[in-house]
């Protein structure tokens, strides 16, 4: 197989009770105190201007399943068309990494976690190696959100999320907003062997929509990816959102589910792709 990723009311009242309470909220709600709206954010980045991220030496699971097309179709705007491998059926990808240094322009380098939920496309235009409309982002790089953000993705900050391998090799990865596509993975992995052969550059596309912007491309080119197994790795959905999507139960990857490392990723934003 191809290495390309064929791969309540109630809370509600208690948040608008706190409004001006100062400091009730849980702070994993809240976003840093250096963040902007996104209106604010936005006027500060030039819609023309492609802008880059960089993630250096990380490691990451990336897994890809299969689930009804009626659960995902509606997601997505009507330019984007929906990638069947079966008629009635659609792939959905779930990523997360920890990367030993993040650089966005504007912020200081530093370590981070990100995390990632899309939905299989056709190539809007015939590049990449796979291609996804992204449902999600979360990051616990402030830098990483805020230059999401300001290019109208569903990118959130978080605290909480966290990746980690243990010395029995056993993946655990907690997401734990947007609370309603939190979800969480783990199970055994057979890690990347460092000294086998890396492959050669891959580039995977995720895509949103912008009422602003137009369609967005998130193109990441990654460099020297090796790869190990994961087949026992699944997923469980925390948010209600996304058990309607993937179900309640266990939430296995027929399709590619493997721990990967890579020595460097770039993506590039562009706005107004297509």
């Amino acid at each position: 197989m191809s290495r390309t990723r064929v791969w309540s009311l109630a809370a509600a009242s208690a948040l608008a009770a706190c409004v001006g309470c100062g400091g009730g909220l849980d702070p994993e709600q809240r976003d840093p105190p250096s963040f902007t709206t996104l209106e604010q954010d936005s006027r500060h980045h030039d819609p023309r201007r492609n802008e880059s991220i960089e993630y250096l030496d990380c490691d990451e699971f990336a897994g890809v399943g299969v689930v009804p097309s009626e659960t995902v179709a509606e997601r997505l705007p009507s330019d984007f068309v929906l990638l069947e491998p079966e008629a009635g059926l659609a792939l959905v990808v779930a990523q997360g990494a920890r990367c030993r240094e993040i650089r966005v322009p504007g912020s200081p380098p530093r370590p981070g976690v990100f995390a990632q939920l899309g939905v299989g496309v056709i190539p809007p235009l015939g590049t990449g190696d796979g291609n996804f409309y992204q449902l999600m982002f979360s990051s616990t790089h402030p830098g990483v959100v805020r230059t999401l953000r300001a290019a109208g993705a569903n990118a959130v900050f978080s605290r909480r999320l966290s990746y980690s391998i243990s010395a029995e090799a056993e993946l655990e990865l907690t997401v734990p907003r947007p609370a309603g596509l939190a979800w969480r993975l783990d199970g055994p992995l057979t890690l990347p062997d460092p000294s086998s052969e890396p492959a050669p550059l891959t580039t995977f596309n995720y895509w949103h929509r912008s009422e602003r912007l137009g369609n967005v491309l998130q193109a990441n080119a990654v460099s020297n990816i090796r790869l190990g197994s994961g087949a026992g790795v699944a997923l469980t959905a925390l948010g209600d959102e996304l058990a309607a999507i993937v179900g309640s139960e266990p939430f296995f990857f027929p399709f590619f589910s493997n721990p990967e490392t890579f020595e460097r990723a770039e993506l590039t934003i562009t706005r107004d792709a297509f």
